[in-house]
């Protein structure tokens, strides 16, 4: 009755939205024509080589949306932009977004280690990327994504590529904007408002907060939660103030967030198997696909962060010099029943803790002159860890969650008689691990004759990863007479314990270079062809205690592209192949010990793909865009022996002597494609009606790592047969996103009503996939919605 009532409403609100459109032609009728414009004016500007350029002359496969562009076609978060974005996946690693471009990422963003992509808002370079899944900021002006390793200029940890997210910058003139949206399943504000402060001084404030209601219904009433859960709750603001005298401008910005996110799965159990774990012990079928939970812990991502930034541009006429500086402090924590059962088998606890600093300088050459040249010097120091990540193993959850504390179940079993080898435990642990990285950095490009340039750019990290001296933890187990056995472990013991480690401390360096030849035919038509080495740095284990880093991995990629705008710049085409060889990949697995999520070394892969990008835009009414990108190959050239799951009972077990050369690599649909329009249909003196849609299509694919196993026999002696180790595949979908926009001609006040998810993918969407040893448990997306959004544009 749910899912019906939203499908009636969204259709509702957009045959209403739709039905304006013939009233709306015939109005238009007695109006003057609008003037044709012929494209020429609009051009985009990128920061993708650290200065601002134009797109179409920028030798680096770019995707750029301008604000309004995405929350028109309905995207409102980094989670959807992969709708339009060529080769750009986005799903969730439990409580955070995991971007993957071109097939490389990872899910494994524990603290410490971070995604493959980078993410700036600002110039801030972002650590964490729970904020980022939250965040729905009023004064976002663009979102550029770089495809393929951007390590010369954006560093560390960009072998994928880099997102850059710019906001407005506070303004001499007042003005702002309010609005408010009502929808199926989201209730939210956002308000933005900038002024002058004095001759060279101008301040903005923005915030906004977003409520989006359960939508799975809680079949295990004893958990406490009501009837439904699925929800999300967040707010925040952020604040600029903006001083310019002549060739200087500093702009400081503030920001909070805070918010929290109820991540539910379903357990799906082992192929060969008809039980899960859960159900086996409970007696409870936990399998429903329609959106139902019946674990016995409340589920919950928590979050909030503040920051600050100093942003200084000093312009000496041949020279610019930039410097950004930087500090952030996040918290964030995370509740889950693993089993997802109303039994007490397995849930945990945790909470984590960072704090960031930063510092960028960067020189740059101006003007027009055939040589241009860039150098600039790139500091972070961050501590992330977890103040306590506490695992229950055959306990109920209390009344009062106390971290650090002894379950009194625990103790009450240990009574009965139950003793260490009951299977019950109380495991405390804390870890963390401080990362110190220095970058310097340089690029030279040299225009010759007839439209030809070739550009060059040298980068070295150098980068430390140390472990706190105190991690550790305790495992409790009753010892049959009323108390426990205390059972501690540091990460001396496990250093000792290791004839491999070689202290707490482990240095990566690398050297990361670019080369570029690109020549223009035409203003209008430019090609190039490039060759970028990418690089990740190491990283600890902390989710377990763990004293071995991984090794770096390293990524050679060679792209070939073209970037033309034809028929008097109406139409804009750009086409980019890219060829990827990578070594050390670091591959996200599940530490069955501890149903954590690590990460382990992979041999070698080859990636290699097709994108293409088109843009119409005849007059300043229609404008369309098409995306589109297919791998024409993506897989493990060597990884034996690789980490995967097979079915152990009604659960799972690592798989012995597996294989996965020549296995896809996960996240890489082999198809992706997006169409999305832009229509601006004049009603006279009544106003202005704008139409858009989004209809976009990702093949299937792989979540996690895929391969297969030799028959063998398991720790008890008993054999299994051989198999192939594969969790659920994503589904195919199709997604479509429509919206009616009305402005009246002499007041800034607009009405939206919209619709997303129309042909109601939810089903089909595993918004997340985990591996475990209870199974495999995935979360459904929502489905259909549909909403009012009401605003309000004040001043210039």
């Amino acid at each position: 009755m749910i899912v019906s009532h939203k499908i009636l409403y969204g259709s509702t609100a957009m045959l209403i939205a739709m039905a304006a459109v013939p009233a709306a032609a015939q109005t238009d009728a007695a109006a003057p024509a609008a003037e044709e414009n012929d494209g020429g004016d609009g051009v985009i500007v990128v920061t993708a080589q650290r200065r601002e350029e134009a797109l179409q002359d920028v030798p680096i496969a770019v995707s750029a949306f301008q604000g309004e562009q995405l929350q028109s076609t309905g995207i409102d978060g980094l989670r959807q932009l992969s709708q339009m974005a060529p080769s750009l996946v986005v799903p969730e690693g439990g409580s955070q977004s995991v971007p993957y471009i071109r097939g490389v990422g990872s899910r494994n963003i524990t603290p410490g280690n971070e995604s493959s992509a980078a993410v700036y808002i600002d110039g801030v370079y972002q650590t964490d990327k729970t904020g980022i899944l939250l965040q729905t900021f009023p004064e976002v002006e663009s979102i550029q994504v770089l495809r393929g390793p951007q390590g010369t200029l954006f560093g560390r940890n960009a072998t994928s590529g880099a997102i850059l997210i710019s906001t407005k910058k506070p303004s001499q003139d007042f003005g702002g904007m309010v609005e408010g949206t009502f929808g199926t399943d989201d209730r939210g504000a956002r308000a933005y408002i900038t002024t002058g402060l004095g001759e060279n001084l101008a301040f903005s404030v923005s915030g906004f907060y977003r409520y989006e209601t359960p939508y799975i219904t809680n079949r295990n009433p004893s958990n406490g939660i009501g009837k439904g859960t699925g929800e999300e709750e967040t707010y925040g603001f952020r604040a600029n103030l903006l001083f310019e005298s002549g060739d200087f401008s500093a702009q400081l910005q503030g920001n909070y967030i805070n918010g929290y996110t109820t991540p539910i799965m379903a357990m799906q159990p082992a192929p060969g198997s008809s039980l899960s774990v859960g159900e086996a012990v409970s007696g409870v079928d936990i399998r429903n696909p329609k959106r139902a939970y019946y674990g016995e812990v409340p589920p919950e991502v928590r979050y909030d962060s503040w920051g600050m930034s100093l942003h200084l541009d000093y312009d000496l006429g041949d020279v610019a010099i930039s410097s950004t500086s930087a500090y952030t402090r996040s918290g964030s924590g995370v509740q889950l029943d693993l089993d997802l059962s109303p039994a007490p088998v397995f849930w945990f606890d945790t909470d984590l803790k960072g704090r960031t600093w930063q510092q960028e300088l960067l020189v740059s050459s101006k003007g027009s002159s055939p040589f241009q040249w860039l150098l600039g010097g790139f500091y972070i120091n961050y501590r992330d860890g977890y103040t306590q990540l506490d695992q229950y193993v055959g306990l109920p959850v209390p009344t009062k969650l106390q971290p650090h504390a002894i379950p009194q179940r625990l103790l009450e079993l240990s009574a009965l008689g139950l003793g260490p080898t009951s299977g019950l435990a109380y495991i405390d642990l804390s870890t963390f691990v401080r990362i110190e990285s220095v970058g310097l950095f340089g690029e030279a490009s040299y225009e010759f004759g007839q439209g030809t340039k070739i550009t060059a750019g040298l980068r070295y990290t150098d980068e430390t990863a140390t472990l706190d001296e105190d991690n550790g933890k305790v495992t409790y187990v009753p010892d049959g007479t009323g108390g426990v056995i205390a059972i501690p472990q540091t990460i001396g013991d496990v250093c000792t314990a290791d004839p491999l480690c070689d202290g707490l401390s482990t240095g990566f360096s690398e050297l990361t270079y670019r080369l570029v030849l690109d020549h223009k035919f035409s203003d209008d038509f430019l090609v190039y062809a490039s060759y970028n080495r990418g690089f990740k740095s190491g990283v600890y284990n902390i989710s377990s205690l763990s004293a071995r880093a991984t090794e770096p991995e390293t990524i050679d990629a060679f792209e070939v592209g073209l970037k033309s705008q034809l028929f008097d710049r109406k139409l804009t085409l750009n086409l980019a192949g890219y060829y990827y060889k990578y070594d050390n990949l670091q591959v996200p697995v599940v530490d069955p010990a501890t149903n954590t999520q690590i990460s382990i070394n992979a041999a070698k892969a080859t990636i290699s793909g097709l994108e293409a990008e088109m843009s119409f835009r005849p007059d300043d009414r229609l404008t369309l865009n098409t995306s589109f990108s297919t791998y024409f190959k993506s897989e493990y050239d060597s990884f034996p022996n690789c980490e995967i799951y097979r079915p152990a009972g009604v659960g799972l077990a690592l798989a012995t002597n597996a294989d996965c050369s020549g296995e896809d690599l996960p996240v890489t649909p082999n198809i992706m494609a997006s169409v999305s329009a832009n229509y601006k249909l004049p009603l006279g003196a009544a106003g202005e009606l704008e139409l858009a849609g989004l209809l976009s299509y990702t093949d299937k694919f792989d979540h996690a790592t895929h391969g297969f196993y030799p028959a063998g026999v398991d720790a008890g002696g008993n054999p299994y047969p051989a198999g192939e180790g594969r969790a659920p595949v994503q589904k195919a979908l199709t997604t479509l996103n429509l919206s009616a926009t009305f402005r009246p001609l002499k007041d800034n006040f607009y009405v939206t009503v919209w619709g997303r998810d129309l042909l109601n993918q939810g089903d089909r969407v595993f918004r997340n996939m985990q591996t475990t040893t209870f199974g495999y448990s995935t979360a459904l997306g929502r489905g259909i919605t549909g909403g009012v959004t009401i605003g309000f544009k004040f001043g210039s």
